[in-house]
Protein backbone atom coordinates (compact mmCIF):
# COMPACT_ATOMS: atom_id res chain seq x y z
CA UNK A 1 0.00 0.00 0.00
CA UNK A 2 1.56 3.52 -1.01
CA UNK A 3 -1.03 5.79 0.04
CA UNK A 4 -2.32 5.52 3.80
CA UNK A 5 -5.81 7.11 2.22
CA UNK A 6 -6.56 4.53 -0.65
CA UNK A 7 -6.94 0.79 -0.31
CA UNK A 8 -5.93 -1.29 -3.55
CA UNK A 9 -7.55 -4.32 -4.03
CA UNK A 10 -6.03 -6.11 -6.93
CA UNK A 11 -9.20 -8.60 -6.93
CA UNK A 12 -11.57 -5.73 -8.54
CA UNK A 13 -8.66 -5.34 -11.46
CA UNK A 14 -9.75 -7.70 -13.53
CA UNK A 15 -11.83 -5.74 -16.47
CA UNK A 16 -12.88 -8.44 -18.60
CA UNK A 17 -16.15 -7.66 -20.23
CA UNK A 18 -19.35 -9.71 -18.92
CA UNK A 19 -21.41 -11.00 -21.76
CA UNK A 20 -24.03 -8.37 -20.98
CA UNK A 21 -20.89 -5.51 -21.14
CA UNK A 22 -19.80 -6.95 -24.57
CA UNK A 23 -23.22 -6.98 -26.24
CA UNK A 24 -23.61 -3.38 -24.83
CA UNK A 25 -20.41 -2.45 -26.59
CA UNK A 26 -21.33 -4.23 -29.91
CA UNK A 27 -24.71 -2.97 -30.39
CA UNK A 28 -23.17 0.54 -29.43
CA UNK A 29 -20.59 0.24 -32.15
CA UNK A 30 -22.53 -0.80 -34.66
CA UNK A 31 -24.90 2.52 -33.53
CA UNK A 32 -21.67 4.75 -33.88
CA UNK A 33 -20.93 3.68 -37.42
CA UNK A 34 -24.32 4.24 -39.14
CA UNK A 35 -25.58 6.99 -37.20
CA UNK A 36 -22.54 8.82 -35.97
CA UNK A 37 -19.50 8.52 -37.61
CA UNK A 38 -20.44 9.56 -41.01
CA UNK A 39 -21.46 12.54 -40.23
CA UNK A 40 -18.84 13.57 -37.09
CA UNK A 41 -16.90 15.66 -39.73
CA UNK A 42 -20.04 17.66 -41.16
CA UNK A 43 -21.25 18.63 -37.24
CA UNK A 44 -17.66 19.87 -36.65
CA UNK A 45 -17.60 21.74 -39.96
CA UNK A 46 -21.15 23.31 -38.84
CA UNK A 47 -19.88 23.99 -35.33
CA UNK A 48 -23.89 22.23 -34.50
CA UNK A 49 -25.19 18.78 -33.56
CA UNK A 50 -28.64 19.12 -34.34
CA UNK A 51 -31.12 18.31 -32.03
CA UNK A 52 -32.49 15.42 -33.34
CA UNK A 53 -29.43 13.95 -33.42
CA UNK A 54 -29.00 14.21 -30.10
CA UNK A 55 -32.82 12.83 -29.32
CA UNK A 56 -31.15 9.61 -31.21
CA UNK A 57 -28.79 9.48 -28.54
CA UNK A 58 -31.38 9.48 -25.27
CA UNK A 59 -33.36 6.74 -27.60
CA UNK A 60 -30.72 4.54 -27.86
CA UNK A 61 -30.37 4.97 -23.97
CA UNK A 62 -26.97 6.69 -23.60
CA UNK A 63 -28.21 9.29 -21.40
CA UNK A 64 -28.52 8.31 -17.70
CA UNK A 65 -26.88 5.04 -17.94
CA UNK A 66 -26.30 4.85 -14.05
CA UNK A 67 -29.60 6.57 -12.91
CA UNK A 68 -31.93 4.37 -11.30
CA UNK A 69 -34.80 2.55 -13.58
CA UNK A 70 -37.29 4.42 -10.96
CA UNK A 71 -35.79 7.73 -12.55
CA UNK A 72 -35.98 6.90 -15.84
CA UNK A 73 -32.58 5.63 -16.40
CA UNK A 74 -30.93 2.32 -16.92
CA UNK A 75 -29.38 1.00 -13.63
CA UNK A 76 -25.91 0.31 -14.99
CA UNK A 77 -22.68 0.92 -13.68
CA UNK A 78 -20.15 3.54 -14.23
CA UNK A 79 -18.10 1.46 -16.10
CA UNK A 80 -20.88 0.82 -18.24
CA UNK A 81 -21.28 3.56 -18.96
CA UNK A 82 -17.70 4.79 -19.69
CA UNK A 83 -17.69 1.95 -22.14
CA UNK A 84 -20.42 3.65 -24.23
CA UNK A 85 -18.80 6.87 -23.98
CA UNK A 86 -15.56 5.50 -25.14
CA UNK A 87 -16.83 3.61 -28.38
CA UNK A 88 -18.44 6.23 -29.58
CA UNK A 89 -15.80 8.69 -28.89
CA UNK A 90 -13.93 6.38 -31.50
CA UNK A 91 -16.26 8.62 -34.06
CA UNK A 92 -16.88 11.55 -32.80
CA UNK A 93 -15.86 13.27 -29.89
CA UNK A 94 -18.75 15.79 -29.75
CA UNK A 95 -21.27 13.47 -29.48
CA UNK A 96 -18.95 11.44 -26.49
CA UNK A 97 -19.20 14.47 -24.61
CA UNK A 98 -22.62 15.19 -25.02
CA UNK A 99 -23.40 11.95 -23.46
CA UNK A 100 -20.76 12.67 -20.65
CA UNK A 101 -22.81 15.24 -19.98
CA UNK A 102 -26.07 13.84 -19.30
CA UNK A 103 -24.59 11.07 -17.14
CA UNK A 104 -22.26 12.82 -14.74
CA UNK A 105 -22.16 16.02 -13.03
CA UNK A 106 -25.16 17.99 -12.61
CA UNK A 107 -26.86 14.99 -13.17
CA UNK A 108 -25.04 13.09 -10.20
CA UNK A 109 -25.35 15.97 -8.54
CA UNK A 110 -29.29 16.11 -8.40
CA UNK A 111 -29.35 12.34 -7.70
CA UNK A 112 -27.42 12.04 -5.35
CA UNK A 113 -27.88 15.02 -3.10
CA UNK A 114 -31.24 16.54 -4.41
CA UNK A 115 -34.44 16.06 -2.86
CA UNK A 116 -36.79 13.22 -3.96
CA UNK A 117 -38.80 16.02 -5.88
CA UNK A 118 -36.30 16.86 -8.15
CA UNK A 119 -35.14 13.29 -9.05
CA UNK A 120 -38.34 12.50 -10.05
CA UNK A 121 -38.97 16.21 -11.79
CA UNK A 122 -35.54 16.60 -14.00
CA UNK A 123 -34.26 13.01 -14.00
CA UNK A 124 -36.66 11.66 -16.33
CA UNK A 125 -37.10 14.26 -18.68
CA UNK A 126 -32.91 14.64 -19.52
CA UNK A 127 -32.77 10.25 -19.64
CA UNK A 128 -35.48 11.00 -22.26
CA UNK A 129 -34.08 13.73 -24.35
CA UNK A 130 -36.66 15.97 -23.32
CA UNK A 131 -34.62 18.28 -21.64
CA UNK A 132 -31.15 18.99 -21.96
CA UNK A 133 -28.73 19.96 -19.15
CA UNK A 134 -25.91 22.35 -18.07
CA UNK A 135 -23.87 22.69 -15.34
CA UNK A 136 -22.41 26.52 -14.34
CA UNK A 137 -19.55 26.57 -12.66
CA UNK A 138 -16.81 28.86 -14.11
CA UNK A 139 -16.64 32.85 -13.90
CA UNK A 140 -14.21 35.49 -15.77
CA UNK A 141 -12.43 35.44 -12.73
CA UNK A 142 -13.33 32.00 -11.42
CA UNK A 143 -12.18 29.09 -13.14
CA UNK A 144 -9.21 27.36 -10.92
CA UNK A 145 -9.91 29.26 -8.51
CA UNK A 146 -13.80 28.30 -8.26
CA UNK A 147 -14.12 29.12 -4.14
CA UNK A 148 -13.27 32.35 -5.44
CA UNK A 149 -16.40 32.74 -7.55
CA UNK A 150 -19.03 35.91 -6.99
CA UNK A 151 -22.59 34.65 -8.30
CA UNK A 152 -24.59 35.47 -5.72
CA UNK A 153 -28.21 33.64 -4.59
CA UNK A 154 -30.03 36.23 -2.36
CA UNK A 155 -33.06 34.79 -0.14
CA UNK A 156 -36.39 36.71 -0.49
CA UNK A 157 -39.51 34.83 0.80
CA UNK A 158 -40.16 31.97 -1.41
CA UNK A 159 -37.61 32.28 -3.68
CA UNK A 160 -33.79 32.86 -4.42
CA UNK A 161 -32.50 36.06 -6.50
CA UNK A 162 -29.91 35.04 -8.53
CA UNK A 163 -27.19 37.79 -10.05
CA UNK A 164 -23.86 36.92 -11.70
CA UNK A 165 -22.29 36.07 -15.17
CA UNK A 166 -20.90 32.31 -15.52
CA UNK A 167 -18.55 31.96 -18.49
CA UNK A 168 -17.52 28.28 -20.59
CA UNK A 169 -20.80 27.27 -20.26
CA UNK A 170 -20.91 23.64 -22.64
CA UNK A 171 -24.41 23.85 -23.88
CA UNK A 172 -24.62 27.45 -23.01
CA UNK A 173 -28.10 28.69 -24.73
CA UNK A 174 -29.10 25.17 -26.37
CA UNK A 175 -30.09 23.44 -22.78
CA UNK A 176 -33.31 23.93 -21.14
CA UNK A 177 -31.50 23.45 -17.36
CA UNK A 178 -28.25 24.54 -15.74
CA UNK A 179 -26.99 23.53 -12.41
CA UNK A 180 -25.48 27.17 -11.60
CA UNK A 181 -23.34 27.11 -8.14
CA UNK A 182 -23.65 30.64 -6.83
CA UNK A 183 -22.84 31.97 -2.96
CA UNK A 184 -25.62 32.34 -0.88
CA UNK A 185 -25.64 34.90 1.75
CA UNK A 186 -22.52 36.73 1.34
CA UNK A 187 -20.61 33.94 2.59
CA UNK A 188 -17.07 33.53 2.03
CA UNK A 189 -14.76 30.81 0.45
CA UNK A 190 -16.04 27.38 -0.02
CA UNK A 191 -19.06 27.50 2.89
CA UNK A 192 -20.73 29.88 1.08
CA UNK A 193 -21.30 27.92 -2.03
CA UNK A 194 -24.54 26.12 -2.84
CA UNK A 195 -25.70 24.93 -6.05
CA UNK A 196 -29.23 26.21 -7.60
CA UNK A 197 -31.29 24.45 -10.52
CA UNK A 198 -32.35 27.50 -13.28
CA UNK A 199 -33.78 26.69 -16.70
CA UNK A 200 -34.03 28.93 -19.58
CA UNK A 201 -37.36 29.90 -19.70
CA UNK A 202 -36.85 31.27 -16.50
CA UNK A 203 -37.36 35.80 -16.74
CA UNK A 204 -33.80 37.20 -15.96
CA UNK A 205 -31.98 34.07 -17.57
CA UNK A 206 -29.72 35.51 -20.18
CA UNK A 207 -27.52 33.88 -22.92
CA UNK A 208 -24.76 36.43 -23.39
CA UNK A 209 -23.09 34.65 -26.55
CA UNK A 210 -20.79 32.12 -28.08
CA UNK A 211 -17.11 31.08 -27.01
CA UNK A 212 -15.20 30.26 -30.62
CA UNK A 213 -13.27 27.17 -29.62
CA UNK A 214 -10.37 25.15 -31.17
CA UNK A 215 -12.24 21.84 -30.89
CA UNK A 216 -15.22 20.05 -30.05
CA UNK A 217 -17.33 22.30 -31.74
CA UNK A 218 -20.41 21.09 -32.59
CA UNK A 219 -21.08 21.46 -28.90
CA UNK A 220 -21.66 25.42 -28.04
CA UNK A 221 -19.59 27.15 -25.49
CA UNK A 222 -21.00 30.54 -24.21
CA UNK A 223 -22.14 32.99 -21.92
CA UNK A 224 -24.68 33.23 -19.65
CA UNK A 225 -25.70 35.88 -17.74
CA UNK A 226 -28.62 36.01 -14.56
CA UNK A 227 -30.25 39.32 -13.86
CA UNK A 228 -32.36 39.74 -10.57
CA UNK A 229 -33.69 36.08 -11.47
CA UNK A 230 -35.97 34.86 -9.14
CA UNK A 231 -35.71 31.01 -8.75
CA UNK A 232 -38.28 29.05 -6.43
CA UNK A 233 -36.96 27.63 -3.48
CA UNK A 234 -37.60 24.22 -4.32
CA UNK A 235 -34.93 24.31 -6.82
CA UNK A 236 -32.20 24.56 -4.31
CA UNK A 237 -30.25 21.36 -4.81
CA UNK A 238 -27.17 21.99 -2.42
CA UNK A 239 -27.58 24.42 0.13
CA UNK A 240 -23.81 26.32 1.11
CA UNK A 241 -22.11 25.23 4.58
CA UNK A 242 -20.56 22.33 4.53
CA UNK A 243 -21.77 21.22 0.96
CA UNK A 244 -18.32 21.97 -1.24
CA UNK A 245 -17.04 19.00 -1.03
CA UNK A 246 -20.38 17.41 -2.26
CA UNK A 247 -20.68 19.25 -5.39
CA UNK A 248 -17.17 18.75 -6.24
CA UNK A 249 -17.61 14.79 -5.55
CA UNK A 250 -20.05 14.53 -7.69
CA UNK A 251 -18.12 16.40 -10.48
CA UNK A 252 -15.29 13.25 -10.27
CA UNK A 253 -17.34 11.40 -12.20
CA UNK A 254 -17.83 13.63 -15.21
CA UNK A 255 -13.74 14.13 -14.97
CA UNK A 256 -13.73 9.95 -15.70
CA UNK A 257 -16.19 11.05 -18.38
CA UNK A 258 -14.11 13.31 -20.18
CA UNK A 259 -10.87 11.32 -19.57
CA UNK A 260 -13.07 8.31 -21.48
CA UNK A 261 -13.83 10.87 -24.61
CA UNK A 262 -10.31 11.53 -24.61
CA UNK A 263 -9.46 7.81 -24.72
CA UNK A 264 -11.88 6.93 -27.37
CA UNK A 265 -10.35 10.23 -29.69
CA UNK A 266 -7.09 8.49 -29.20
CA UNK A 267 -7.79 5.21 -29.69
CA UNK A 268 -9.69 6.44 -32.99
CA UNK A 269 -6.45 8.42 -34.67
CA UNK A 270 -4.75 5.04 -33.41
CA UNK A 271 -6.98 3.11 -35.34
CA UNK A 272 -6.93 5.39 -38.73
CA UNK A 273 -3.28 6.09 -38.57
CA UNK A 274 -2.50 2.43 -38.20
CA UNK A 275 -4.73 0.90 -41.07
CA UNK A 276 -3.21 4.07 -42.97
CA UNK A 277 0.40 3.31 -42.81
CA UNK A 278 0.33 -0.69 -43.16
CA UNK A 279 -1.28 0.29 -47.00
CA UNK A 280 1.04 3.01 -47.55
CA UNK A 281 4.11 2.15 -49.60
CA UNK A 282 7.17 3.99 -49.23
CA UNK A 283 11.04 2.87 -50.80
CA UNK A 284 9.24 -0.67 -52.00
CA UNK A 285 7.73 -1.58 -48.99
CA UNK A 286 5.10 -0.73 -46.27
CA UNK A 287 6.06 1.52 -44.20
CA UNK A 288 4.76 -0.29 -41.69
CA UNK A 289 8.16 -2.70 -42.14
CA UNK A 290 10.03 0.11 -41.18
CA UNK A 291 11.23 -0.62 -37.21
CA UNK A 292 10.89 2.91 -36.77
CA UNK A 293 6.95 3.17 -37.05
CA UNK A 294 6.47 -0.07 -35.13
CA UNK A 295 8.04 1.78 -32.28
CA UNK A 296 5.63 4.63 -33.05
CA UNK A 297 2.22 2.10 -32.87
CA UNK A 298 4.42 0.30 -30.35
CA UNK A 299 4.47 3.37 -27.60
CA UNK A 300 0.49 4.48 -28.67
CA UNK A 301 -0.41 1.10 -27.95
CA UNK A 302 1.43 1.03 -24.46
CA UNK A 303 -0.14 4.85 -23.77
CA UNK A 304 -3.57 3.87 -24.77
CA UNK A 305 -3.79 0.80 -22.46
CA UNK A 306 -2.29 2.46 -19.85
CA UNK A 307 -4.94 5.65 -20.10
CA UNK A 308 -8.06 2.51 -20.08
CA UNK A 309 -6.71 0.74 -16.91
CA UNK A 310 -6.92 4.03 -15.38
CA UNK A 311 -10.56 4.91 -16.26
CA UNK A 312 -11.35 1.90 -15.47
CA UNK A 313 -9.72 1.98 -12.67
CA UNK A 314 -11.82 4.97 -11.29
CA UNK A 315 -15.09 4.05 -12.94
CA UNK A 316 -15.54 -0.11 -11.21
CA UNK A 317 -14.54 2.29 -8.01
CA UNK A 318 -17.59 4.45 -8.23
CA UNK A 319 -20.74 4.24 -5.98
CA UNK A 320 -24.12 5.43 -7.13
CA UNK A 321 -22.16 7.13 -10.00
CA UNK A 322 -19.16 8.99 -7.72
CA UNK A 323 -15.95 8.35 -7.93
CA UNK A 324 -12.84 8.84 -6.05
CA UNK A 325 -11.03 12.27 -6.28
CA UNK A 326 -7.39 10.19 -6.73
CA UNK A 327 -8.47 7.84 -9.15
CA UNK A 328 -10.80 10.42 -11.23
CA UNK A 329 -7.50 12.89 -10.92
CA UNK A 330 -4.85 10.32 -12.05
CA UNK A 331 -7.10 9.35 -14.84
CA UNK A 332 -7.95 12.47 -16.24
CA UNK A 333 -4.57 13.83 -16.07
CA UNK A 334 -3.22 10.80 -17.58
CA UNK A 335 -5.49 10.21 -20.52
CA UNK A 336 -5.99 14.01 -21.52
CA UNK A 337 -2.40 14.38 -21.97
CA UNK A 338 -1.64 10.93 -23.74
CA UNK A 339 -4.54 11.39 -25.85
CA UNK A 340 -2.78 14.80 -26.82
CA UNK A 341 0.58 12.82 -27.52
CA UNK A 342 -1.21 10.06 -29.44
CA UNK A 343 -3.17 12.44 -31.83
CA UNK A 344 0.01 14.24 -32.64
CA UNK A 345 2.24 10.85 -33.56
CA UNK A 346 -1.17 9.61 -35.87
CA UNK A 347 -0.40 13.04 -38.05
CA UNK A 348 3.19 12.10 -37.81
CA UNK A 349 2.48 8.75 -39.17
CA UNK A 350 -0.05 9.48 -41.98
CA UNK A 351 2.36 12.41 -43.17
CA UNK A 352 1.38 15.56 -44.95
CA UNK A 353 -1.90 14.10 -45.68
CA UNK A 354 -2.07 13.65 -41.69
CA UNK A 355 -2.30 17.51 -41.22
CA UNK A 356 -4.60 18.35 -43.85
CA UNK A 357 -8.81 18.39 -43.72
CA UNK A 358 -8.87 15.56 -46.06
CA UNK A 359 -8.36 12.91 -43.25
CA UNK A 360 -10.12 13.35 -39.39
CA UNK A 361 -6.86 13.59 -37.63
CA UNK A 362 -6.68 17.05 -37.75
CA UNK A 363 -9.93 17.57 -36.30
CA UNK A 364 -9.47 15.01 -33.37
CA UNK A 365 -6.13 16.80 -32.42
CA UNK A 366 -8.00 19.53 -32.12
CA UNK A 367 -10.64 17.60 -29.85
CA UNK A 368 -8.38 16.01 -27.34
CA UNK A 369 -6.96 19.45 -26.99
CA UNK A 370 -9.83 20.71 -24.76
CA UNK A 371 -9.30 17.91 -22.23
CA UNK A 372 -6.04 19.40 -20.12
CA UNK A 373 -8.31 21.90 -19.38
CA UNK A 374 -12.04 21.42 -19.73
CA UNK A 375 -13.40 19.85 -16.27
CA UNK A 376 -10.65 20.92 -13.83
CA UNK A 377 -7.21 21.69 -15.62
CA UNK A 378 -3.85 19.03 -15.51
CA UNK A 379 -2.31 21.31 -13.26
CA UNK A 380 -5.28 22.01 -11.07
CA UNK A 381 -5.37 17.74 -10.99
CA UNK A 382 -1.96 17.53 -10.03
CA UNK A 383 -2.84 19.73 -7.02
CA UNK A 384 -5.30 17.24 -6.05
CA UNK A 385 -3.62 14.56 -6.40
CA UNK A 386 -0.50 15.96 -4.21
CA UNK A 387 -3.28 16.68 -1.41
CA UNK A 388 -4.57 13.30 -1.43
CA UNK A 389 -0.40 11.53 -1.20
CA UNK A 390 0.33 14.75 1.23
CA UNK A 391 -3.16 13.87 3.28
CA UNK A 392 -3.83 17.51 3.81
CA UNK A 393 -5.37 20.60 2.00
CA UNK A 394 -2.61 22.57 0.25
CA UNK A 395 -3.00 26.48 -0.25
CA UNK A 396 -4.12 26.20 -3.81
CA UNK A 397 -6.29 23.31 -3.41
CA UNK A 398 -9.52 23.32 -0.77
CA UNK A 399 -10.42 19.79 0.40
CA UNK A 400 -13.87 21.50 1.56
Amino acid sequence: MFFPHYKFNINKMNFDLSDTQKTILEKTRAFALKEIAPFAAQWDREEHIPRQQIQKYADAGFFGITIPEKYGGKGRSTLDAILIIEEVSRHCGISGRLIVDHNFGAVMTILNFGTEEQRRRVLPAVCKGQMLMSIGMTEPEAGSALTDLTSSAREEKDHYVLNGKKHWITGAGEREYTLVYARFGQIPGPKGIGAILVDMDMPGFNYAGRIPSLGVRGVQEGILEFQEMKVPKENLVVPPGSAFGNLMSAYNGQRVGASAVALGIARGAFDFAKQYADNRNQFGKKITDFQTIQFKLADMAIELDAAKLLIYRAASHAKQGITNRYESSVAKVYASEMALRVASEAIQLCGAQGYSRKLPLERMFRDVRCFTLAGGSAEMQRLGIASSILGRSLPQYSKS
